[in-house]
């Protein structure tokens, strides 16, 4: 079943700029600054929404337009902001990305950056992001097509396997690098935000990423064996075009279904078996599984998240035995529908799938179909008290509660923990103090 209505305004959106996403892109990148071509109040306000989730430093520079420049071109500002980056930091690559004000007024990002690359040791990387044309998963992808456009290079055959993993917590991103090691494959992460964005404190002050992805390991992606993407995106494809790189698109793995699925790939391209350790967390995430079926088992849950982590979310509750009964996105994703059809149709339940949504279409649908639980990000939490049901929080941004940077739901292990966390939230929230199920 699909939500439509009328809209002509959006309430609470469930989404961010495409700028946001190309940000992240970056900071999963080695010694990168991302430089916002726009006014001063989108990077900081790109600043506060990220340091507030991950609860670490980041720095995202500004070419700072104002009044003039909206009038005059922005391009005397960009040189400067890059020539200060440059001074200052001296990073091995600069994002440049364009913003609402700057694809307003026309300013070529190429054009100018031309004038100023052949001047700096840094590599630059050029990405079109207008703020008011999609979301940050199309910024995402964008910026990442744009790193191995501009950074790739014809090499020699390697033995190492194309990550295009979308955008995931630092702790997920960890995970799913574990299970390649794990197997003995060697994952090249495109972009890998595993550290970046949940540095240890060693008391030093840095000012650019000191983690992530080398520029020299990305150059060598068309080398890769294949390539492995979560979700559909025009990099892995631009791989496959320019390089022949295969790319398979998995999904994310979250769950037993999708993990399986994601081993069985690494398998096919490596010829390398999944060894004996994975199995037995393979085994203890069945058994967390059935420990909490009698909790879990015809649940009804509500699920608001990107594209990548609501299809996974969907999949992952129904091995648990509740009910998806309603699977809303931000974005926009064909995706969405096509694989909650063959969900509803191999499982046998009938849900609401909604992409392009905001927070307040979620609201709609819970006054006329009520959930058990709800799955999303923070900006849920009034709709789920308005409601009188928990939020299991997930995705971006989580504020209102600590170590956002650690949730980890991808893999076996982080099956184990996303049954687990969601069977205590069931069970302190429907449960009284003697175990016993409340009846009001």
């Amino acid at each position: 079943m699909d939500l439509k209505h009328e809209k002509h305004a959006v309430i609470n959106p469930g989404n961010m700029c495409p700028p946001f996403g190309a940000v992240m892109a970056f900071l999963g990148i080695k010694g990168s600054m991302p430089l916002v071509h726009g006014s001063q109040g989108c990077s900081t306000y790109m600043r506060f929404q990220l340091t507030r989730h991950f609860r670490e430093p980041v720095n995202i520079a500004s070419s700072s337009l104002n009044e003039s420049t909206v009038v005059y071109g922005g391009e005397e500002n960009l040189l400067k902001a890059l020539n200060t980056v440059e001074d200052q930091y001296g990073p091995d690559v600069i994002g440049v990305l364009s913003g609402c004000l700057t694809e307003t007024i026309g300013d070529d990002l190429e054009l100018i950056v031309k004038k100023y690359r052949e001047r700096v040791s840094s590599e630059i990387v050029t990405v079109q992001t207008p703020g008011f044309k999609g979301t940050h998963i199309e910024g995402y992808d964008t910026a990442v097509y744009s790193i191995l456009r501009d950074l790739t290079e014809v090499g020699e055959p390697g033995g190492s396997i194309n990550v295009i993993p979308g955008i995931l917590s630092p702790a997920d991103t960890f995970e799913i690098r574990r299970i390649f090691e794990e197997m003995g494959a060697m994952p090249l992460m495109i972009t890998d935000n595993s550290e970046s964005l949940d540095e240890p404190f060693t008391g030093e002050t840095f000012f650019i990423t000191e983690n992530g992805t080398d520029i020299n390991e990305i150059r060598n992606a068309a080398g890769s064996m294949a390539t492995i993407s979560f979700s559909e995106n025009d990099a892995g494809k631009f791989l496959e075009r320019r390089y022949g790189v295969n790319d398979t698109v998995t999904g994310l793995p979250v769950g037993l279904e999708r993990t399986d699925r994601l081993l069985d790939r690494i398998s096919e391209i490596s010829g390398l078996e999944a060894p004996p350790t994975l199995m037995r967390e393979r085994g203890r995430l069945i058994d967390a599984m059935i420990d909490s079926h009698q909790y879990t088992y015809g649940r009804r849950v509500a699920i608001f998240a990107d594209p990548a982590y609501a299809l996974s979310m969907a999949s992952a509750v129904l091995e648990m035995g509740m009910v998806p009964s309603a699977v809303f996105t931000g974005a926009s994703s064909p995706d969405l529908h096509r694989i909650m059809a063959l969900l509803q149709e191999r499982y046998g339940f009938k849900a609401t799938v909604k992409d392009k949504a905001d927070i307040f279409d979620l609201e709609l649908h819970l006054r006329k179909r009520p959930a058990d639980l709800l799955i999303g990000n923070s900006y849920c939490s009034r709709v789920a008290h308005k409601f009188g049901i928990p939020l299991f929080r997930m995705g971006f941004p989580v504020y209102d509660r600590v170590g956002a940077q650690r949730i980890v739901l991808a893999g076996y292990r982080g099956g184990i923990n996303f049954v687990d966390s969601l069977t205590n939230i069931i069970l302190q929230f429907y449960y009284d103090q003697d175990g016993y199920e409340r009846r009001d």
